[in-house]
């Protein structure tokens, strides 16, 4: 007979410690599985069902900004492979769940159920598939057309230029040529909201028209069309008319169907420093 007391120890081990490690490799299987549950499936797997029903919630939810079948709005075309905010599956997916903070994008995760927001990401990348309409038109006699009328004085473009309207660096991914061309023929039509013209008609003096630049209680500030800047109080005004639809840009309309095609086609071009 083996005295018990003479025994390894180490053979033994207490019944809480088995239970306790029990716990933790069911607590490790368990998260495991949770994890890979709710990973979603690469994008690249979806069917022509899938890619069918993100067609319509495309075409009903994100169609008005980014144009039918993504050629591009107000929003940019979509039918490129790679593209600016969304490189990979899982950034695409954050982007039409989250929106873009600091740009017109909404969020969407409070009006689309994760399925629908994955067949909507699907779609969208089945349009990076598809060749791009091009662009008819001269870039380079457009950029001598954007010179010539004087566009710089208030657009910057990498760096130089005016300050007065929107700053056209990568204007080329933020818009589509339809955008475009209609920003040059009917300004007015649609342009960024921090680009508001406002009227501001004084109790005795000149009245200002401008752009808003700042706003409080008190006090606004304004730059006008040829580049002064007006910070006024509100107790001097008889009243601040905003303008929604109002613009400092003039409509290049007369300038004919050929040149307003090279100078959409030089605007394409503009996609950021290389």
């Amino acid at each position: 007979m083996v005295d018990a007391r003479f025994l390894p120890r180490h053979r033994a081990l207490p019944a809480a410690r088995l239970v306790l490690s029990a716990c933790a490799i069911a607590l490790a299987a368990t998260t495991a599985t949770s994890s890979a549950q709710s990973r979603p499936r690469p994008l690249a797997m979806a069917t022509r069902a899938d890619i069918a029903a993100g067609k319509q919630i495309f075409d009903a939810q994100c169609a008005l900004c980014h144009g039918a079948a993504g050629i591009g709005g107000t929003a940019p075309d979509l039918r490129r492979p790679m593209l600016l905010h969304a490189r990979d599956d899982e950034a695409l997916l954050e982007v039409i769940r989250e929106g873009i903070p600091g740009t017109p994008m909404p969020f969407a995760f409070l009006s689309l159920s994760e399925p629908m927001i994955w067949q909507t990401a699907a779609y969208v990348r089945s349009l990076g598939r598809v060749a791009p309409r091009p662009i008819t038109g001269n870039p380079q006699h457009g950029a001598v057309l954007f010179e010539g009328n004087g566009c710089g004085s208030c657009h910057t473009i990498d760096g130089k230029g005016g300050t007065l309207g929107p700053d056209l660096s990568s204007i080329g991914i933020q818009r589509g040529a339809q955008s475009l061309r209609q920003a040059l023929t009917d300004p007015g039509a649609d342009h960024p909201q921090s680009f508001l013209v406002v009227r501001l008609v004084p109790r005795s003096g000149t009245e200002v028209t401008g752009i808003r630049l700042d706003e409080d209680v008190f006090w606004i500030a304004v730059r006008d069309a040829s580049g002064g800047l007006h910070t006024v109080s509100k107790d001097t005004l008889l009243r601040v008319e905003r303008e929604p639809k109002g613009t400092l840009m003039p409509s290049y309309d007369a300038l004919g169907a050929r040149d307003l095609d090279d100078l959409v086609a030089y605007l394409a071009t503009l996609r950021g420093q290389r």
